[in-house]
C-alpha cells in the first residue's frame, strides 16, 4: 500500500533562489504574466521536495485578482488546487480585501467548479462590454461570515 503524500501549502518568498529555478521549469512553455510593481504573493504546494502546483494573487487598479492557478497532472484531484484557492483568499482578506477577482475560459471547467464552490460568481466588469461569449470574468464577495471561516 502506497503512503499517502504530505502536501503542503506555502506563500513564497521572492528571495527564495530553489523556487525560482522550480517556478521556471513548472511554467516551461507557458505564458506567465509579469507583475512589475504591482503588489502581489505567490503560493506553492510542494509534494516533499517536489512543487505539485502552483498560484499568484495580485492587485491591479484597485482589484485583488487571482491567476496562473496550474497544478501537475500527476497531483490532480488530491485537493491542491483547492488549498491554493484558499491561501490566495486568505491572503488577499489579510490584506483588507472585500472581493476577489479570477478570469477563465469557459472551456476550464476544473478551475471554474473549484472557485464555484467558494462562491464565485461570473460577472462583466464595469468599463467592459461583455457578452455571453466575452465574459469570463468571476468575483467573490468577500462577506464578514466568509472571512471570518476563512481566518480560523
Amino acid at each position: 500500500m502506497m503512503a499517502a503524500l504530505e502536501i503542503t501549502v506555502k506563500q513564497v518568498e521572492r528571495e527564495d533562489r530553489d523556487w525560482k529555478a522550480l517556478f521556471k521549469d513548472f511554467y516551461a512553455g507557458r505564458p506567465v504574466k509579469r507583475l512589475g510593481a504591482n503588489r502581489h504573493a505567490y503560493f506553492a504546494a510542494y509534494a516533499g521536495e517536489e512543487l505539485a502546483g502552483h498560484s499568484v494573487i495580485y492587485l491591479e487598479k484597485g482589484r485583488w485578482v487571482m491567476d496562473g492557478l496550474l497544478v501537475k497532472p500527476e497531483f490532480r484531484e488530491m485537493g491542491i488546487a483547492k488549498r491554493l484557492t484558499e491561501a490566495r483568499l486568505r491572503y488577499a482578506v489579510g490584506l483588507g480585501a472585500d472581493e476577489v477577482w479570477y478570469a477563465c475560459d469557459d472551456g476550464n471547467l476544473v478551475t471554474i467548479c473549484c472557485h464555484l464552490r467558494f462562491g464565485f460568481e461570473k460577472v462583466c466588469p464595469e468599463g467592459h462590454h461583455c457578452n455571453a461569449a466575452t465574459a469570463h470574468w468571476y468575483r467573490l464577495r468577500l462577506t464578514p461570515a466568509l472571512k471570518a471561516k476563512l481566518l480560523k
